[in-house]
């Protein structure tokens, strides 16, 4: 499948200019990406926000007006963030919102045929994660799964203070990583969101289209492959190693 991808968009003239230069890194987004899927949490959630009378759905929406300052750098730590709910939602000093917190870094999925994929790209190239996230949850979640050292570099917008598609998260990657963006590969399963920054920087862009994902966001994507194309689609990670090795031996 993916030797019939790449034939189909090496027609264009942008993907044939970029295959001049060798691959030398490949940028992972975090969420569906990576981190394959997520545990089912949320009724262990609704049990322990019940003695408060609160209803997670409800809560939900205020937890990620927060979370999303947090991961911008807004609020720099979780306990800053956690003061700011107990506010919000009149909670006393002792409510769980940590146990909350630690239940949804540990709902991260990372298969081992995903692990094997980012050991077997980073026998030849570097290898790192881009992702619109906490820093600290993001690498927690790395060593709950032993893979930290799999990564050449971490880049995370809380640390940044820029979410995807903002450029600056993805030059922050191509400066520590010491290269090009045409030399780079970028994968993520968000069109809009992540791809666009990355390829107006010249990063060959991969969209992980996964027709099984089901969510509002993804249906509003069906509009936005109409204005936005990708340089290549897999519908499947272990895609990505046959075309990497094609795109680093085309002429």
């Amino acid at each position: 499948m993916c030797d019939k991808i790449y034939l189909e968009h090496s027609k264009n003239k942008e993907v044939n200019m970029m295959t001049n230069n060798m691959i030398k890194a490949v940028l992972f987004d975090w969420g569906r990406t990576l981190v394959g899927g997520f545990k089912e949490i949320d009724k262990k959630i609704e049990e322990i926000l019940r003695p408060y009378g609160l209803k997670w759905d409800e809560t939900f929406k205020i937890w990620r007006n927060f979370y999303f300052l947090r991961s911008l750098g807004k609020l720099s730590t979780d306990q800053e963030m956690f003061e700011q709910l107990r506010r919000v939602l009149n909670l006393p000093s002792n409510s769980p919102l940590e146990t909350i917190r630690n239940l949804q870094i540990d709902s991260h999925i990372i298969t081992p045929e995903t692990i094997e994929i980012v050991r077997k790209i980073k026998q030849h190239y570097k290898v790192g994660i881009v992702s619109n996230n906490v820093y600290d949850w993001v690498i927690q979640v790395l060593e709950n799964h032993q893979i930290r050292e799999l990564f050449d570099v971490i880049t995370v917008s809380s640390e940044i203070g820029a979410r995807k598609p903002d450029a600056r998260i993805f030059v922050a990657s191509l400066k520590f990583l010491a290269v090009k963006p045409a030399e780079t590969v970028f994968v993520s399963d968000e069109l809009a969101e992540d791809l666009v920054g990355s390829k107006g920087l010249g990063i060959i862009s991969v969209w992980l289209k996964n027709p099984y994902v089901k969510s509002e966001w993804k249906q509003r994507e069906v509009s936005e492959e109409k204005i936005f194309e990708p340089d290549v689609v897999i519908s499947k990670l272990e895609e990505l190693l046959p075309f990497l090795e094609k795109l680093n031996k085309t002429p």
